[in-house]
């Protein structure tokens, strides 16, 4: 090859390898973005069910306050009503024992003054039987005042510590409720940032498809509506109750006021976020003193959904399909100002189960 044709390669050769390592590197661009959009889904799903967590177990502590505050004031509640009772028990023993001492007092040593006055041996051997009887029931009516003194004494330090963890109590759970308030706000912002990633809402999918699985496979159910194996009920024909951001844990018997327990799972939601059936059925709205604004859905598959504390209805009372929208979280009846949704599942219309594995496994 002559120099004048080498000169000519030379820029042409350039080019050839400045055209390849492009390429080259556009290829591997494409496959280093493929990998960082795959990434970034994880993350997002990452940070997703790391929020719900948190979410879930300041949910969890606040209803335990709750509960906890319910216990102690019915704790409080019982020992006051116990204190006025033995206080109208001491106050009528007080008179007793008043008139017990003015009788020793006017009859001196030998006891009653209506029996002063008796003669004769066989009346002074009466005399003598009806004092021991006239002392023995006032020692007996004195000991008796004692002890109700003493029991009074101790119920009323009760109540006063009984009150002071009430107080506490109350702090308690007016701090829980902040912290959980604040941690639903944060994951309603981070799903609402993330979720609109249909990425992101397939690796959540996949990890709850494959929590349920290793649950059914500890259980020992294979799928539908039932009692597994462990005694645990498992419904998983329904869909999560709630159509939105959500935190909840398992409440199932802790204590409520009037001596109630628990029959159902509480999930702390914003007031307004949509519910849904969850299984295809007819549904009843009505209006009860604790639950308020309320809604029931006689499914197909034999259960009874029981929702309370909505703040209304979405629509009469009618056949509903699974999903369908029904009614919005609230704080009606006995739960003003938490605003949450209480959801109970009772199979073939019985008594109610606990509904958070089932609960669990669908949200």
């Amino acid at each position: 090859m002559s120099s004048k044709n080498r000169r000519r390669a030379r820029p042409m050769a350039v080019l050839t390898s400045v055209v390849i390592a492009a390429l080259v590197g556009s290829a591997s661009l494409a496959v280093s973005g493929v990998s960082a959009d795959e990434s970034a889904a994880q993350r997002a799903a990452a940070e997703i069910q790391a929020a719900r967590d948190r979410a879930d177990r300041a949910a969890s502590a606040m209803f335990d306050a709750e509960s906890r505050l319910d216990s102690l004031s019915i704790e409080e509640q019982e020992l006051a009503v116990q204190v006025v009772e033995l206080e109208a028990v001491a106050s009528q023993l007080q008179v007793d024992v008043e008139e017990l001492a003015v009788q020793r007092f006017v009859s001196g040593a030998r006891g009653i003054p209506l029996l002063s006055g008796l003669g004769g041996p066989t009346e002074q051997a009466q005399m003598d039987v009806l004092l021991a009887i006239a002392t023995d029931t006032s020692q007996a009516k004195l000991d008796e005042y004692d002890a109700v003194a003493t029991e009074l004494a101790d119920k009323r330090r009760r109540l006063g510590r009984a009150k002071s963890a009430t107080e506490q109590a109350i702090e308690d759970y007016a701090s829980a409720k902040v912290q959980a308030e604040s941690d639903l706000k944060r994951l309603q912002e981070i799903e609402a940032e993330r979720l609109e990633n249909e990425r992101v809402k397939a690796i959540l999918e996949a990890q709850r498809q494959a929590a349920l699985a290793e649950a059914a496979a500890r259980g020992g159910g294979n799928g539908g509506a039932t009692f597994l194996d462990n005694g645990v009920y498992m419904d998983r024909s329904i869909v999560c109750p709630i159509r939105g951001s959500a935190a909840f844990g398992d409440t199932w018997g802790a204590p409520r006021s009037g001596g109630r327990r628990h029959e159902g799972v509480d999930m702390l939601a914003s007031t307004g976020t949509p519910l849904v059936a969850v299984a295809s059925g007819r549904l009843r709205q009505s209006v009860f003193s604790l639950g308020g604004i309320s809604s029931h859905i006689y499914a197909n598959n034999g259960n009874t959904y029981f929702y309370a504390h909505l703040s209304s209805w979405e629509g009469p009372s009618r056949t509903v399909q699974q999903g369908e929208v029904i009614g919005y979280v609230g704080d009606t009846g006995n739960a003003s100002g938490t605003p949450h949704l209480h959801f109970e599942i009772r199979p073939n219309g019985g008594r109610a189960v606990n509904p958070y594995p089932a609960v669990r496994a669908a949200c």
